[in-house]
């Protein structure tokens, strides 16, 4: 399939940080949805087979959730359902984010039978193609779920590829995210923050102190495990045109494209231009650490910012932001405090966000079949979706409208998986989601730009050895990314020599000579 060349733009975290989200877009470089909402939610799947020609089979689906009280009953209503349809049961294997990625890969590496497996871009997708762990769902999703490949706009479909074949489909949902910073409320109110002035992380400063002052319960900036989840990746862009693309050694973006340029030249943490950004950053995180607006047990503490936000401890944190985001975040919150973004990058798609958020078939499923048959269902039918996303009605939320729901308080199931699976835009609306959210989505989509290596995927078949030495390298050093430690920018130069001498350069290398192979075969 060959692309418009022309320039576009790419998202993403970058040297000392996170990552992100989701899919697809049309052929003028602006994205576009699938289906209108109306007339995906009128859809419903229809089974493949009739239900007497089809021996009973459990497909287990695992998914990145926090495990809840009624999962079981769940499963059961959604087993009465399915058993009905296509003589299948599911077994619902919800997984907590931080062990997610460690059991999954350790269930592959040991062969146990799987069926349906979330996956993304930032839980190594393409490394565990590569490596034979998922099949290849071309001719499954023809002929098992055609009404999900007809209502998927065809980029969706394109970026999950490795050497053409397909490997996952992802969840329906916005396309792109812009990236953000988003306030509470009442601290913004308060002390009359001007948030559309706030581009980066050093306009923050002053209020830090005053709020530091005033409530020193409130932690300014955030830091579990090593990374900045309050708000250092989103430094390094606001100051510069590079974007990651290729590797992320232990989720450090390593190589760069400058998104607005169309030489597609690989840039690297060694370049003296991006070295001077990371030491900046690094420096003003140090310098927020001894000032006390980082949390003092950055370097080691694990709780996702999200639980601490939820104990009223947040007042700023840095987001991907989409119509509708402010409103999810209240929602997670438990409805405690209203949220309010400055959007400071305009969205973009790129093949990390079209691979954000997926569902593919282990290669150690017994019945690939029947597993894109359940998938069909997450994607077209409202009852099975809903029930994953929201619960049993009457029990976990009162339903009081044809389209939206309240959520019961402390009702046993608050799953949060409404952007991990399935289509989203099939989901209940909740209190405070306007009507005309969907309809957002479809113009943030419309609007969004794409970059021109969409769908281009790294092959670190000849790098293997070295990505593996750089991964224990950033890792030695990735306390560096919390200012909890003196010196920072000489532990950067000394982390760079070593990265030089366990092979980046080769890795860099390597991305450069495929990325022009890709960008010869696939631009006009």
């Amino acid at each position: 399939m060959k692309r418009r060349k022309s320039v576009m733009l790419a998202p993403m975290a970058l040297a000392l940080g996170l990552t992100a989200v989701l899919p697809a877009c049309s052929s003028d470089n602006k994205v576009s949805t699938s289906a209108s909402p109306a007339a995906t939610a009128a859809s419903a799947a229809a089974p493949v087979s009739p239900k007497a020609t089809l021996e009973p089979y459990d497909v287990s689906l695992l998914y990145q959730a926090k495990p809840m009280k009624d999962d079981a009953l769940v499963q059961e209503e959604l087993n009465k359902y399915l058993k009905e349809k296509i003589n299948t049961t599911v077994s619902l294997q919800p997984i907590a984010s931080a062990d997610y990625k460690k059991k999954t890969e350790l269930m592959m590496n040991t062969g146990e039978k799987m069926d349906l497996v979330f996956t993304a871009s930032w839980l190594d997708f393409s490394a565990n193609v590569t490596k034979g762990a998922f099949l290849d769902l071309d001719t499954l999703l023809d002929k098992f779920a055609p009404e999900t490949k007809k209502m998927l706009h065809p980029l969706y479909l394109e970026a999950p590829r490795y050497k053409g074949k397909l490997y996952a489909i992802p969840t329906d949902k916005e396309i792109t995210q812009g990236k953000a910073w988003t306030f509470r409320k009442d601290i913004i109110d308060k002390y009359q923050i001007p948030i559309d002035k706030i581009n980066k992380v050093e306009d923050l400063e002053p209020y830090f102190e005053k709020i530091k002052k005033d409530n020193p319960d409130i932690i300014n900036n955030y830091v579990a495990g090593g990374t900045a989840n309050g708000s250092s990746f989103m430094m390094y862009e606001s100051k510069s045109n590079y974007r990651p693309i290729g590797p992320t050694p232990a989720k450090m973006p390593t190589f760069f494209l400058d998104y607005k340029s169309t030489d597609m030249k690989v840039k690297t943490v060694l370049d003296q231009d991006i070295v001077d950004l990371n030491k900046a950053d690094a420096e003003t995180y140090r310098k927020y650490y001894e000032k006390g607006y980082t949390n003092a047990d950055a370097a080691t503490v694990t709780t996702n910012i999200g639980e601490i936000r939820k104990q009223g401890k947040i007042w700023v944190q840095s987001t991907v932001w989409k119509p509708g985001s402010d409103i999810e975040l209240k929602i997670a919150d438990n409805g405690a405090y209203d949220w309010v973004s400055r959007v400071i990058e305009e969205p973009i798609v790129t093949t990390d966000l079209a691979t954000g958020s997926m569902l593919s078939i282990s290669r150690t499923s017994k019945n690939p079949e029947r597993a894109m048959m359940v998938l069909n269902y997450l994607h077209t039918d409202p009852y099975v979706i809903n029930l994953l996303v929201n619960g049993i009605e009457g029990k976990h939320y009162k339903k009081v409208g044809p389209n939206r729901i309240e959520p019961i308080k402390d009702s046993g199931y608050d799953s949060q998986v409404f952007w991990v699976l399935g289509n989203q835009f099939l989901n209940y609306m909740k209190p405070g989601q306007p009507d005309d959210l969907y309809d957002s989505w479809k113009k943030f989509n419309n609007d969004a730009k794409r970059f021109p290596l969409i769908g281009f995927v790294f092959d670190d078949t000849n790098v293997k050895n070295e990505i593996a030495q750089l991964t224990t390298i950033v890792n030695e050093y990735k306390v560096i990314a919390t200012g909890a430690v003196p010196n920072p920018s000489k532990l950067i130069d000394e982390r760079n020599t070593k990265l030089k001498a366990a092979g980046l350069e080769k890795v860099s290398g390597e991305l450069q000579k495929q990325i022009d192979a890709w960008w010869k075969e696939n631009k006009k």
